[in-house]
């Protein structure tokens, strides 16, 4: 049976308790043997809530010499601990996605469990860094908005829903996305139908979390353009072809509302521009529904 040891650490605040530093075991998904043994060591607490609590170290594999660097999710100091939630977590990363490890989701080194003397048991879920939650989608590159929703969308394809996709939950490593914290992921046939083109007019896709993804990362354009100083337009109508019906919005402004047809034109031309500029994005760059 794998084990994992931990350095001494500092417990959150008002804690008493002391993480463990005696071997822990692994929660075995199936009956491979698994001898080894693992060491984390300068074990830093980044945060603390209710449930959970997260640290950082350095992970010791027995057969690199290089250290590794980690963070350690534990419902150690929980009122109640919740061993089949971690579980399943764990289940999630080295079952369900491992195919994603180390692509859109971390590398699990494993699901370690601690045995405390009252009969509870406590979960040590060990995971890969890779770096910190994402904060401000206003800085994000068109480029970076298409990686988060391909890293969404193909949790999806691998029949699952995350369940809990917020901007905490998505990690920013050297411009690459990494989703986790998957407590409440379920299966799923996703009915998602359209592509997502970054800055094309909201559209339905046909899935909710999807939906919820390109909200997130505000894939969409504004709903409305502004004329200075006349009228706000749905960015939907701003169309060739569509002058007659623009100018018949303006007729409150000017009771000949053909004067404001070369600005309303101007208008229409910059809004085609960008959509033809997100349409020709290369195809490696945008969300690709698999046939």
């Amino acid at each position: 049976m794998a084990s994992l040891q931990l350095s001494p650490a500092p417990s959150p605040r008002g804690r008493r308790q002391k993480l463990p530093t005696t071997k822990l075991e692994r929660y075995v998904l199936d009956d491979t043997d698994m001898s080894q043994h693992y060491s984390i060591n300068d074990l830093k607490l980044l945060t603390s809530h209710k449930k959970t609590a997260v640290y950082k170290g350095s992970l010791k594999l027995p057969d690199q010499e290089d250290a590794v660097s980690v963070v350690v999710k534990t419902d150690f100091f929980a009122e109640s601990p919740r061993p089949s939630v971690f579980e399943h977590e764990a289940d999630m990363y080295e079952v369900y996605l491992w195919g994603l490890q180390d692509k859109s989701i971390p590398h699990c080194y494993g699901l370690f469990q601690y045995d405390g003397e009252d009969g509870r048991v406590s979960s040590f879920l060990v995971l890969g860094d890779c770096g910190t939650p994402i904060e401000d989608p206003r800085n994000f590159t068109d480029s970076y908005k298409s990686k988060v929703i391909d890293a969404v969308y193909f949790i999806h394809f691998a029949g699952f829903t995350h369940g809990d996709l917020s901007y905490h939950n998505i990690l920013n490593k050297d411009g690459c996305p990494f989703i986790i914290d998957f407590e409440t992921a379920k299966p799923h046939v996703c009915e998602m139908k359209e592509k997502v083109f970054i800055g094309e007019e909201r559209k339905e896709l046909g899935c909710t979390e999807m939906m919820r993804c390109a909200a997130l990362v505000r894939a969409w354009a504004d709903l409305d353009v502004k004329l200075e100083g006349v009228y706000t337009f749905l960015r939907m109508d701003l169309r060739r072809g569509n002058m007659d019906y623009l100018l018949s919005r303006l007729t409150h402004c000017n009771s000949d509302p053909t004067v404001y047809r070369p600005y309303v034109e101007q208008l229409v031309e910059q809004v085609e521009a960008r959509r033809e500029h997100y349409r020709n994005i290369p195809r490696e760059e945008r969300l690709i529904v698999p046939e």
